[in-house]
């Protein structure tokens, strides 16, 4: 029988690699349990071009007995179709025709559904491609957070460029303009969208890809996040004949989710429902559901105007952008029609400022707009690792917290993570129902911090203290709460 021969020894032998290089590929292959080559190559240790001069060298001269390194096995089949892939990919790639971008037998068609494969099974919402200036950066975005996914030879870059535009129905000629396309994706018997945006860079163009998953489940409010209370509030103001209900938040707070949420539990067949969104994320049953498409002319406005002569009773517009949108969302709230909508806002109070801002009478304001959420979302801490934090940790001191009486938990990292300390996100929000008083004070345009003031003589719990409650409660930390508050607790 043959000696065994590890992958690190073969490495080793040809000079790719240092000794030290590979310790640290064996304990970040422990975290990951990627083959040993997949982490020296990501970690940037080793070219592709020399990993594959590597295992090519092991067939038939050297046959490789299967291997476990930190519990991860390399067996020669995966081998042998780890170089044919690539050898045909590399073959190919310098005579490279349409066929080839839009073969389902294609090694680069395999390459890109890996990658964007690779992002569904982390539970990424972006895929990024990153021209760097030796080499293409793949990241995805998981609860939030950037991470590294892998590296590519730069040569391959103008051909993903390709296929991914050819997926979108986007012009793979043009390459000096920004483009976007989307396309259907299917994993695992689920139907997924994906959003494409081309962006012409130094060294190329930049790929960002955001997955859709319209048959997502939703989940209750609850589940998002809402305490017990706010639920019972929240209800209140989703049996109202009519009025609006506004979800406010920077890109990426989760406020479609939350939108979404809100109308699955008010939808019925005794009411017409009608979306207009940019674009569509989820499907709702017996929702009639419209996408944005400026160059049609179809608008938030214009698709709104329109929805209003279909006898709607509820009404979702994606995004108060401008003036006449939001006129014309406040009028249709004023006429009997139950309104939601979302803005960018810091915080509830901030939009009706916003509103008025635009141009819209204070008194509209006052007499349609019921409820608004301000939220963020933060990352959840991993049940199955989190520990307690150390007596003279920063947190106790920023929290006026005394870590005798109150414990805080921190991030450790685990399998069951990722290794992050994190797993998922919960939102932290403020709920600002409009009372009489309020309604008072927004006619007669009293500033945000006499609103404010009223709103906190009731019922009223700012974000910061409801973050501040979510991490006593050890669902998420102090960093979490602060980066994204973007306040001093």
């Amino acid at each position: 029988m043959p000696p065994r021969i590890r992958i690190g020894d073969i490495l080793l032998e040809h000079g790719f690699v240092t000794e030290e290089q590979i310790q640290i590929a064996l304990e970040e292959q422990k975290k990951t349990g990627e083959l040993l080559g997949s982490v020296l190559y990501g970690l940037g240790f080793l070219s592709q071009k020399d990993l594959f001069k590597a295992l090519s060298a092991t067939q038939p001269e050297r046959p490789v007995a299967a291997e476990k390194v930190a519990g991860a096995e390399v067996l020669p089949d995966e081998i042998d179709y780890l170089v044919q892939q690539s050898n045909n990919l590399f073959k190919h790639e310098s005579d490279l025709q349409n066929k080839e971008l839009d073969s389902p037998h294609s090694p680069l068609v395999n390459l890109v559904e890996k990658i964007i494969t690779d992002g569904i099974r982390q539970g990424a919402t972006d895929v990024h491609v990153n021209p760097d200036s030796d080499k293409i950066r793949i990241r995805y975005r998981v609860d939030g957070i950037l991470s590294h996914g892998m590296f590519l030879p730069t040569r391959l870059l103008n051909p993903i460029v390709s296929r991914i535009k050819i997926m979108g129905q986007m012009n793979i000629a043009e390459t000096r303009i920004p483009q976007d396309g989307s396309a259907e994706f299917f994993y695992k018997s689920r139907n997924l969208d994906l959003r494409i945006s081309s962006f012409p860079v130094i060294g190329g163009e930049n790929i960002v890809i955001r997955i859709l998953d319209k048959s997502h489940v939703l989940v209750g409010i609850e589940t998002l996040g809402f305490q017990e209370q706010d639920v019972d509030r929240i209800m209140d103001s989703l049996t109202m004949p009519h009025g609006m209900i506004l979800v406010t938040g920077p890109t990426g707070s989760g406020k479609t989710t939350t939108l979404y949420s809100f109308l699955s539990m008010i939808n019925s067949v005794s009411r017409n429902m009608f979306t207009i969104e940019d674009p569509v994320e989820y499907h709702l049953p017996m929702a009639r559901q419209a996408q944005v498409n400026v160059k049609a002319g179809l608008t938030f406005a214009a698709g709104l105007r329109s929805i209003l002569r279909q006898d709607p009773d509820v009404i979702l517009v994606g995004e108060i952008r401008d003036a006449e949108t939001c006129e014309l969302a406040i009028r249709a709230a004023l006429t009997g029609h139950l309104v939601f909508s979302t803005m960018h806002t810091n915080d509830a109070v901030s939009s009706i400022a916003r509103m008025i801002d635009m141009g819209v009478d204070p008194f509209l304001v006052a007499s349609t707009v019921d409820t608004i959420v301000a939220q963020r979302l933060v990352r959840v801490l991993c049940p199955h690792c989190k520990t307690v934090l150390k007596a003279d940790a920063p947190a106790y001191r920023m929290l006026n917290i005394d870590p005798e009486e109150q414990p805080i938990y921190g991030p450790v990292g685990c399998k069951m993570c990722g290794n992050l300390g994190y797993k998922g996100r919960t939102v932290i929000y403020e709920l600002l129902k409009i009372n009489v008083t309020i309604r008072e004070l927004i006619t007669s345009r009293a500033n945000e911090d006499m609103i404010r003031k009223e709103a906190n003589n009731g019922r009223f719990q700012s974000m910061i203290e409801g973050g501040k409650e979510k991490i006593l409660q050890g669902i998420t930390t102090f960093e979490e709460v602060h980066s994204v508050a973007r306040s001093v607790l």
